[in-house]
């Protein structure tokens, strides 16, 4: 089982190797996250967290100007590796834990729109999700958006049901990725190893996620001083659907600061 701190070490050089493939979907995320949230020339974002610049990167060169805040050092290095050409006054990072609120010289309460994407709440306590949406709906200006995308209890229990209980992938570079996950339906958590093995050796990676239903999630949002708008399926302007065999699949519940 993972420690509660496991996060603090979780996202290293090796996190980028084994998620990286993940960029594959990038370009569809980017082109649903620009309609759903209406973003424009100039638009400024807050991609919290960023990682390693995975939508940072594209959404600047479409041109937003974005800040990518991360806590982990390992993943912002890789951003800034990553950048190109990309200059400052269109794309930054910052390494901050988002518990704590953005300080003023950041730009905090001007962005037009803060993201949290790919499941990035849940690692800790609910206390410490509280404090991450308050940081995120602290950002922005009022009438500001913030679009929080990830995975849903409902989604867990479908595909669970469906007998899903990890899986295993293959890189390209023939690294082999298992997973193994439990599921605490009275915790609300699921605990994960990932163990891998290729050409650049094996290893093993453990996580512990609370994952939300979406009306805790809305709670959440609420307490953190946001209005919820709508919810969607992922990234994209489509809308949460309950009635698919996913449970409406990945969630994205866009909120506004009042």
């Amino acid at each position: 089982m993972a420690s509660s701190d496991w996060w603090q070490s979780f996202f290293d050089d090796e996190y980028v190797h084994l998620w990286g493939a993940r960029d594959a979907v990038a370009p569809a995320e980017v082109d649903g996250l620009w309609a759903l949230l209406g973003l424009a020339e100039g638009t400024r974002l807050l991609d919290a967290p960023c990682g390693y610049g995975r939508l940072s990167r594209p959404l600047a060169r479409r041109g937003a100007r974005v800040l990518g805040v991360d806590q982990s050092a390992a993943l912002l290095a890789e951003a800034e590796r990553a950048r190109g050409d990309l200059p400052a006054d269109r794309l930054r990072y910052l390494e901050q834990d988002l518990r704590s609120p953005l300080p003023a010289s950041e730009g905090a309460g001007g962005f037009d729109v803060a993201i949290n994407v790919f499941s990035s709440l849940g690692y800790g306590s609910e206390v410490d999700d509280l404090a991450i949406l308050r940081t995120l709906a602290g950002a922005v200006r009022p009438g500001g958006l913030v679009l929080v995308e990830t995975m849903h209890r409902d989604l867990v229990v479908a595909r669970r049901a469906r007998g899903s209980r990890g899986g295993a992938q293959r890189l390209d570079d023939g690294t082999l990725i298992v997973e193994e996950a439990r599921f605490d339906p009275i915790a609300g958590r699921i605990d994960t190893t990932w163990f891998w093995s290729g050409p650049r050796g094996s290893g093993e990676k453990p996580a512990s996620m609370r994952i939300y239903t979406a009306t805790e999630l809305v709670r959440l949002l609420e307490q953190a001083g946001l209005r919820v708008r709508s919810a969607h399926r992922g990234c994209s302007p489509e809308p949460f659907a309950f009635d698919s065999v996913d449970a409406g699949g990945r969630l994205g519940l866009l909120a506004e600061r009042p």
